[in-house]
């Protein structure tokens, strides 16, 4: 059963005309008032498994390891991500996932956490955010080539630029990562390379 976060009292604002309105609650447990979250927002975690780790020590700019993008499903909101390491059952594959919101910040999963809203039209957050959902729907595997040239499988960060982009927005700005280490060689989308657009406002954190 998929573990469920506590509601704040904190009322968190939404994204104001003029800027960003930032909260910080210091425990995980506080969680989000699921009001204030739209389609289309994306969260970032610092996990708490090996694969994190080995993000985090190639990624010196940034502080989160993952990636997802927010879909209302019913009364529930999702977080639709590709991941390794996570399976749901015996034989099942790294891929892309639907999870809850609060299943996504579970303890066992994130260390911290933030909620981002790209400061762009609603409507195309929110294709952004379905365009995500249909590529889970058809079972896109996570792509451990990390090749941004092939979306037959995507990473977390590739995935969430692919969808942005067929919106016309990009979120990486043309950043792109250099990573020199025994093992691993090449140009890589990281986290902080979304995480540093000018697009983006921080909404929540933990």
């Amino acid at each position: 059963m998929l573990l469920k976060l506590q509601v704040s009292l904190l009322i968190l604002f939404l994204l104001p005309l003029s800027g960003c309105k930032k909260e910080k609650d210091t425990s995980i447990s506080t969680g989000f008032l699921y009001d204030s979250l739209r389609d289309g927002d994306l969260v970032f975690r610092r996990g708490t498994g090996i694969v994190s780790q080995a993000v985090l020590a190639v990624d010196k700019d940034g502080g989160y390891s993952h990636i997802g993008i927010v879909v209302k499903e019913g009364n529930t909101w999702k977080v639709v991500h590709a991941v390794p390491g996570e399976p749901d059952f015996k034989g099942d594959p790294d891929r892309i996932k639907m999870e809850d919101i609060a299943f996504f910040f579970s303890k066992e999963r994130a260390k911290t956490g933030a909620l981002m809203r790209p400061s762009v039209d609603s409507a195309l957050c929110y294709q952004a955010a379905h365009h995500a959902v249909r590529l889970y729907q058809s079972h896109i595997l996570f792509d451990h080539q990390y090749n941004l040239n092939d979306t037959s499988q995507m990473y977390c960060t590739e995935l969430i630029d692919y969808v942005y982009k067929q919106q016309g927005i990009d979120l990486s700005e043309g950043r792109i990562s250099r990573v020199n280490i025994p093992g691993m060689s090449g140009d890589y989308l990281l986290p902080s390379d979304i995480l540093q657009s000018q697009n983006l406002c921080m909404i929540y954190y933990f």
